[in-house]
């Protein structure tokens, strides 16, 4: 290989892990969305109450837009 492939390649690399460290969110995020999705639905008994997905389908949504989602109950028709 010559140098400019091999600097090419150690660029590129670069390029790519630091996009990753970027995307991940971070510990703080995580809080702020699972307190907010305890918040929109709180925690019930098992068993006294039918459980669904919905606190998760939240957290996952809050995770994914980087804990800007706001914490308002979604609308129920």
């Amino acid at each position: 290989m010559s140098g400019a492939a091999v600097r090419f390649s150690a660029v590129l690399a670069l390029l790519l892990w630091s996009s990753a460290a970027i995307a991940a969110p971070d510990a703080e995020t995580a809080k702020r969305c699972l307190r907010a999705a305890y918040m929109v639905y709180p925690y019930k008994r098992p068993g006294v109450a039918p459980m669904n997905g919905d606190r998760l389908h939240f957290f996952q949504q809050c995770m994914a837009q980087g804990g800007t989602r706001s914490a308002e109950a979604p609308k129920r028709d």
